[in-house]
Order: C-alpha cells, then sequence, then structure tokens
C-alpha cells in the first residue's frame, strides 16, 4: 500500500489551506445491505449518527449519498450512489470538500478495501471522517491516525491470511476428506463442525435423493427435467426446502464430490503470482466418501448426456404448420428446433417474429402437444363414428337411393325393347325400300320409330347413371364403415408424419376465435398440481370449515395464531385454481409461508395424512390444465383417400 508512506498531494494541500477560512462542505454516505435492513438496521438509524457528527464539526451539511440492500461485496462502480459519489467527486469545480461515513464497513467488507478508497479521495483533495472512530484526515494529526489505523489493519490482515491459509493447506494435504470451510457439497454433511478437526462425510438424507435420481435417470430413462418433476411432486425437496429446477439437481447430483468422490482445494480458480504460481499452496484433491460407485457415475453421466441429446437440438415435427390461423390472420408454424426444456414443442404466430419488433403482432406461442392432441381427439372422434362421417360426407356420398336389383332389372327391360325398336327399324327400312328407293321416304317411315327408340336410349342412359351414382354412394358407405374401423384401430397410434397426411387429405383448419394463454409463466412446474396429478386424490371443493379443520388441526405443527390455517386453505385454493402463488397470496390473505409449509408437509407425509383425514367432505378433480385458446376444426371427409394416405404430399407439416 504505497499511499500509506507517501506524504498528502499538493491538491489536497491545496484544499486545506483553502478551508482554513471557510467551513467544510460535508456529504455523507450511507449504506445497508439486505440482511441487514431484515435485522431493522436501516440507513436513517447511521444518517441520524452522521448528521450528529457534522453538526458537531460545524460542518455544513450538503448532501446524503445512500445504497440500500447493497452488498459490501460489490465494487463502488456496481453501487448506484457510491459511484456517482466518486464522480462527483471529480468535478471541477468540487460540490463537497469531506465525506462523513458511519465506519468502514459501509465501503466494503475488507478494512483494505476502505483505505483504498480513503486513498483515492485523497489523491484528489477530498477529505474522509469516520464517526464510529471520531476521526478524519482534515488534519495533521487526523491523517497520522488513520495511516498508523491502515498499516496495523494491513499488517494484521496479512498475518491472520498467511496464518489461515497456511492451517487451510495443511489441513487440506493432511485430514481426510478435509472440510476447508463454507457449505459442504450437496450429499455431505460436516461432522466435527466447528472444530479443527472437522471433515465431509455422506449425508444419508441427501444421498438417498442422489441414489433416487439415479434410479430415475438410469432405471426408468427420464431426462432430469422429468425426473425433476417425480421429485417435486413426490414432496422431495432442495437443501434450502425449495422445489427443485432442472439447473439446481444437474449441478448437485452432477458435481464432483458425487460424481468423482473428490474435492479440489486451490482449484483452476486459485490465486496466482505474477508468475502463475499459486500464491498460498498447491492445488490439493481432497478424497470424499462416495455416494455412488465409479461405474454408476459413469452410467450416470451417459445417461445424462443421452437424454439430453435425445430431447434437445432435434429437427421437430409440426403438422399444424400452416394449418392455425391466429386472431392476427396469419398463421402459426412450429419453431424450427426443440425448444430448450426437453423437447417442449411449441407454434408461434408467423406474425410475431418479424425483423422489426414494433411491427410484431403479440401473438402468444402455443403448446404444441396440447393444440396436436386436441385436434388429432376431434379428427379421431369424427373418423371413429361411421354415422358421424355419413353425415359430414353426405355431399360428397350423394343423395341417390333406390333398389338396385330393380334398377338393373329396368335396365335390362329397356335393352330388349331397344333392341326391339331397333329390330322393327330394320323391318321397316327394308319394306319401305322395295317400294321405293327414296330416302326421303325411308326417313318419313322410320321417323316415329326413331323418335320412340331415343326416348328409350335416354331411359337407358339415365338409368344406367343412377346405377352408377347407387353404385359409387354404396362403396363410398363401404369406405366410411371401412374409415371408421380403421380409425378406431390406428388413428390413436399414428405416428405425427401420418397423422400429417390425414390432416393434408382433410384439407384441416383451424381457427383461433380467442386469447391464447400465455404458456410463460416462468418458474419450476406447480408442486402442489404435480402432487395432487401423482396422488391421484381430490381436492376439498370449499374452504374448510370449523368443524372440518378441528379434523386436520391435531396433524399439522403448531404456529403463528391463524398462520398455518390459512397456508392449508391456500394450498386447497391454488390446487382447485391452479393459481400462481401471488395470485393465491392476494386472493387468500396468506402469506408465502404456504409454499414452504407445502414442501415440508409433503416431504414427511403430513399433507397425505391431512388429505386422508377429508376424505369424507366435498370434493373436486385437479382440473384442467387451460393451455389452448379456443378453436373452430374446419375440413372436409373423403374416406377413400384417408384409408390409403401413403405417398401423398405432406407440404406445410415442418
Amino acid at each position: 500500500m504505497s499511499h500509506v508512506s507517501t506524504p498528502l498531494p499538493s491538491s489536497n494541500e491545496a484544499t486545506t489551506r483553502a478551508t482554513k477560512t471557510r467551513a467544510l462542505r460535508a456529504v455523507d454516505y450511507l449504506r445497508v445491505s439486505t440482511e441487514e435492513q431484515k435485522k431493522g438496521y436501516g440507513v436513517a438509524r447511521q444518517s441520524r449518527k452522521t448528521v450528529r457528527h457534522i453538526a458537531l464539526k460545524q460542518w455544513h451539511h450538503v448532501g446524503t449519498y445512500k445504497d440500500e440492500g447493497v452488498s459490501g461485496s460489490l465494487e463502488a462502480a456496481d453501487r448506484g450512489d457510491l459511484k456517482r459519489l466518486m464522480g462527483d467527486a471529480q468535478k471541477i469545480p468540487r460540490p463537497f470538500d469531506i465525506v462523513v461515513v458511519p465506519d468502514g464497513r459501509v465501503i466494503g467488507r475488507k478494512g483494505r478495501a476502505f483505505w483504498r478508497w480513503v486513498w483515492a479521495l485523497e489523491d484528489i483533495g477530498v477529505y474522509v471522517a469516520v464517526v464510529a472512530d471520531d476521526y478524519d484526515n482534515t488534519t495533521t494529526e487526523g491523517r497520522k491516525k488513520m495511516r498508523r489505523d491502515a498499516d496495523y489493519a494491513e499488517t494484521e490482515w496479512e498475518t491472520i491470511r498467511d496464518r489461515t491459509q497456511g492451517g487451510l493447506q495443511e489441513k487440506a494435504e493432511f485430514t481426510p476428506a478435509a472440510h476447508i470451510g463454507g457449505r459442504p457439497p450437496y450429499g455431505y454433511s460436516i461432522a466435527n463442525k466447528g472444530t479443527p478437526g472437522s471433515y465431509l462425510m455422506i449425508d444419508e438424507t441427501e444421498a438417498k435423493v442422489i441414489r433416487y435420481v439415479y434410479d430415475l435417470v438410469v432405471g426408468e430413462g427420464l431426462n432430469l427435467r422429468k425426473a425433476t418433476i417425480r421429485l417435486n411432486a413426490e414432496g422431495i425437496t432442495a437443501r434450502s426446502g425449495r422445489a427443485w429446477t432442472r439447473d439446481n439437481l444437474r449441478d448437485r447430483v452432477m458435481s464432483p464430490p458425487v460424481l468423482n468422490g473428490v474435492l479440489i482445494f486451490r482449484g483452476k480458480h486459485a490465486k496466482t503470482d505474477e508468475s502463475g504460481n499459486p500464491l498460498w499452496g498447491d492445488s490439493v484433491k481432497i478424497e470424499l466418501p462416495r455416494t455412488l460407485t465409479a461405474d454408476e457415475s459413469a452410467e450416470l453421466r451417459r445417461k445424462v448426456a443421452e437424454t439430453a441429446k435425445r430431447s434437445g437440438g432435434q429437427r421437430a415435427f409440426y403438422p399444424l404448420s400452416g394449418r392455425v390461423v391466429s386472431l392476427c390472420g396469419r398463421t402459426y408454424s412450429g419453431l424450427s428446433y426443440v425448444a430448450e426444456r426437453d423437447g417442449a414443442r411449441f407454434y408461434r404466430c408467423t406474425g410475431n417474429a418479424p425483423k422489426d419488433l414494433s411491427k410484431s403482432c403479440g401473438c402468444s406461442r402455443i403448446d404444441a402437444g396440447a393444440l396436436e392432441k386436441h385436434v388429432w381427439k376431434h379428427v379421431t372422434e369424427i373418423a371413429s363414428n361411421s354415422e358421424k362421417l355419413r353425415e359430414l360426407a353426405a355431399e360428397w356420398i350423394g343423395m341417390a337411393e333406390g333398389d338396385t336389383a330393380a334398377l338393373i332389372d329396368r335396365i335390362a327391360d329397356l335393352d330388349q325393347q331397344i333392341e326391339g325398336m331397333n329390330a322393327s327399324i330394320a323391318a321397316v327400312i327394308v319394306a319401305t325400300a322395295k317400294q321405293s328407293k327414296s330416302a326421303g321416304a325411308i326417313e318419313a317411315a322410320t321417323a316415329v320409330l326413331n323418335e320412340e327408340l331415343q326416348q328409350l336410349q335416354n331411359l337407358r342412359a339415365e338409368a344406367a347413371e343412377w346405377l352408377t351414382e347407387m353404385e359409387e354412394s354404396n362403396r363410398r358407405t363401404r369406405d366410411l364403415i371401412a374409415l371408421a374401423s380403421m380409425a378406431k384401430k390406428s388413428f390413436p397410434v399414428m405416428a405425427p408424419e401420418q397423422q400429417a397426411a390425414i390432416l393434408s387429405i382433410l384439407e384441416l383448419k383451424v381457427t383461433i376465435t380467442g386469447p391464447v394463454p400465455d404458456d410463460r409463466r416462468g418458474g419450476v412446474p406447480c408442486t402442489v398440481r404435480a402432487w395432487y396429478s401423482a396422488s391421484g386424490l381430490g381436492i376439498p371443493a370449499a374452504k374448510l370449515s370449523d368443524g372440518e379443520w378441528a379434523k386436520i388441526a391435531p396433524l399439522l405443527p403448531k404456529g403463528r395464531r391463524g398462520t398455518v390455517r390459512r397456508s392449508v386453505d391456500a394450498i386447497f385454493y391454488k390446487a382447485r385454481t391452479g393459481k400462481s402463488w401471488p395470485e393465491v397470496i392476494r386472493d387468500t390473505g396468506a402469506t408465502i409461508q404456504a409454499s414452504k409449509h407445502f414442501n415440508a408437509w409433503t416431504s414427511d407425509d403430513t399433507w397425505s395424512r391431512v388429505n386422508a383425514a377429508l376424505s369424507e367432505v366435498r370434493q373436486v378433480p385437479l382440473p384442467e390444465l387451460q393451455l389452448l385458446p379456443p378453436v373452430v376444426i374446419e375440413g372436409r371427409v373423403d374416406p377413400s383417400a384417408m384409408l390409403h394416405p401413403e405417398g401423398l404430399s405432406r407440404r406445410g407439416c415442418r
């Protein structure tokens, strides 16, 4: 710290001379962290100290800079008002002469950070006063005292640092499974905590979770997101007591201590000197007891990579692309690649991704799986019902009705009449020709017969056309029956590509007629919904009465008056409505403690016992998730084509 032994710069000397004839203009800088705010130590408490100190010194208080809820570990550039203070201090003319702080901690958690800040201000001619120590550097004696404290703080810090780092290095090298400090890795707890001989041991509760995740991923083939949903559904929470997220689960279960049984002390982020050598000691590999064997760890790595590859970055198939019409008049198309959330697929309005964002239509995206399931269910229901098909395809089938056999007999009779008429005409022609060779005479003699023949031929043509229509109608009816039979068996298991071919034949059109629910609410899947979905239990239909509450109160831990009951009502309300926690809290008057209560009660089966005690209460099923907007589905039915969709165009399916 070169500033400690150097004299004050000339800028500060000039300031000293200038301020001898006038009172100093003082500003105070105040800061409290979020933790201090929670304890009630706000900036108002600090302000009273600094304002009183400024008054006692007879300085003019010209302003205040304050950072509330800001950690002392942040650099000055990352603190709004401290950064502003340093900028103002360099202005010409300078708006203040001295900065008053309640104590050095408002600048930084480490004393060295405070002294660097003091010297930086001193270099530009601004004084600093510390209320807690009652000194400032406006006088020679004050500057000497500040420097003595700075020298002592630096020396003491270096001594403590050397001793601490040396002790940690020795412990890491010679203590099995040594605990160097901080929170233990997931799956481990601290034995002999608070003693020099503390070490890491397997935490059986967390190790059980790790092994369960291993079974889900390796045994059942789930990816980490689905494993996360399973854990939350079963009330298995993270160490914090909160629901798991996929990233949190990955970071905990796939960590080096879990997979390798190793914790690296002074790893790649260890401090080094200018030559790149470790500053405090060499890297140490601390061997830990293993939760998973080496083979199990390797298999878990392989399965996680395999499921991630299978569910991410693949080309997705969207059979409804170009067939869904949005409220803005554009069509929806599938996103090009599978979304990040392990295979989740969505349709996006083509008017919602222009280069000019100001012209974006704002239509929400639609869950692809939910929409395709809804549309295909509608198609399957129609195709499986021959009567419904016949009704929808009436125009295509035609309205020809009658007795086919009688019509065939009628045509045969007309054929005989036509044959007889032709014979009669031939006989008349021969007889007339013998009497007169005039063509006119022959034409006159056969005119009536030819007219009758034409009538017979017209009747025969009409009958034949009618028969053709009846036969085609019967064939199409048979196709409808065959389609209905095929649909019942094949439609439910058709691959998306086959579905796309059928939808193309149908010339299907899906028109959105109402607002699209916003699926991007963030966070992890609702743990309350997941629990009820997994358990299959119903939900009390209304807020619990006093009598119903009396049944379950003994099963629940005692808490503040009314808090536990409000939490129970809030959980049931959330399950009934599917609303978010902020909405539930707003509607019920509960607090976020309700979410914590649910996680705690599901982890120890308390919530199962509560629901069992309310089995006689009128209940409602878990509500369906509203993922889709109201839609109108239109198309046409051509069973013969639908029975043989292979090879047909699949344009617009991706």
